[in-house]
């Protein structure tokens, strides 16, 4: 091909160019040709680029798939035409992704709470690295929960669209600093295992190859399998899929499928993705985790109670009793009028709905909270049992006793 001058080759591409492409010539197929011949110019030498500017300004209204591969033949390309025309390079994968600052994609996540039950969660993950992450979860095509990631300014907000609330959590140096980038931290996982390859598919029109890892890391010690496949032009993932038994609340596995896919690599994200922009009209309910607030409680001793507290503390147990029971027998209405600030969801529901009571002990007061603390033991439907102390304060308007927290 050396001896071929620049006359030459107008020459062949005007000829070629009133070629039409068999159907036996996927439009993919050429379209898959034209990004290698991008890929590989970006390392030509000079004559080689300037062959590449005459066969883009050719008079050619149209590269036909016989144009496409001869014009990769003149550049030195090796095409076969076939299936293994281009292939994973699985020790790329983690570079590729490495390169790339920004990251779009889906997540959904299907858990099953026994006896038939199963909840279903739609997220859109909106993924900048240290400049930001950014989750909207959705339940039945409704925004139910955002959450916000922002390491820079070492904090991390929840936001609950319907009950019109949101905490708000403060992050250490180390929280700041971990990654948070599903994608990537499952990728170093997967291809740090003893993985099996999977062959060829096809994803939405998208080439792929794929690995499964059986008992993977990611299931933490539980069976199942963890799959990933990767566009075998781009070494970029597509899909991730993962079925087994996941952590939930309170220590419990329950079996899950999650799936990550439709990845938009690269993309260009504003800055405002990542303001949480929260209306006036939200009430803070949280300032930090949950765990540490009840952790601190667990730590300290309850203080001496006066003759008053003493006559309270029976009906401040029954409130607990009775929240419990509304919960075992689903009056999700008697719920709600022992705990108004809490708007019940469809996820607490399943998994709080046909709870046995197993203990509730005594109420008791700290010596730095006007709050009481009760006590409780509950065995959930699936099996598990959860030991908290449910959280329940004087309401000066109603005149009453209500639960705030502690679940």
């Amino acid at each position: 091909m050396s001896g071929i001058d620049e006359k030459e080759i107008k020459r062949r591409f005007e000829v070629i160019s009133h070629f039409e492409p068999g159907s036996e010539v996927a439009a993919r197929d050429v379209e898959q040709l034209r990004r290698r011949l991008i890929r590989h110019m970006s390392g030509q030498q000079p004559r080689e680029q300037k062959i590449w500017r005459i066969i883009m300004k050719s008079k050619i209204t149209k590269i036909t798939a016989a144009a496409v591969i001869i014009g990769a033949v003149i550049l030195g390309l090796t095409i076969t035409g076939g299936p293994d025309m281009a292939s994973v390079t699985w020790a790329d994968v983690l570079k590729e992704m490495e390169k790339v600052p920004t990251v779009v994609f889906n997540m959904t996540n299907v858990t099953s709470f026994g006896e038939n039950k199963t909840i279903s969660t739609e997220s859109k993950v909106y993924d900048a690295g240290e400049n930001g992450c950014r989750i909207d979860m959705y339940m039945n095509g409704d925004l139910f929960m955002q959450k916000y990631r922002l390491p820079k300014e070492k904090v991390a907000y929840r936001i609950g669209p319907k009950e019109k609330t949101y905490s708000r959590f403060v992050l250490s140096e180390s929280q700041a600093e971990t990654e948070s980038d599903f994608p990537r931290q499952w990728v170093k996982i997967i291809l740090s295992e003893d993985y099996t390859k999977l062959g060829r598919g096809n994803i939405n029109g998208i080439d792929v190859e794929g690995v499964e890892v059986h008992n993977s890391e990611l299931l933490e010690g539980d069976e199942g399998v963890v799959r990933l496949w990767v566009d075998i032009e781009t070494n970029l993932p597509v899909r991730m899929e993962l079925e087994g038994k996941m952590m939930m609340d309170a220590g419990a596995k329950r079996p899950t499928k999650f799936v990550m896919d439709d990845f938009q690599w690269d993309v260009e994200l504003d800055e405002s993705v990542f303001e949480p922009n929260i209306p006036e009209d939200y009430r803070l309910i949280i300032e930090k985790l949950d765990e540490q607030k009840s952790t601190q409680v667990e730590q300290k001793s309850p203080r001496l109670l006066t003759d008053t507290e003493k006559d309270e503390q029976p009906m401040v147990k029954e409130v607990v009793r009775k929240l419990f029971q509304a919960c075992s027998e689903e009056d999700w209405n008697e719920f709600s009028n022992l705990w108004p600030g809490l708007k019940i969801n469809q996820i607490q529901k399943t998994i709080l709905g046909g709870l046995e009571i197993i203990h509730i002990g005594e109420p008791f007061k700290t010596d730095d909270s006007a709050m009481w603390y009760v006590p409780y033991q509950i065995k959930l439907k699936p099996g598990e049992v959860k030991k908290r102390n449910l959280r329940v304060r004087y309401e000066e308007t109603t005149k009453r006793f209500i639960a705030c927290g502690g679940l």
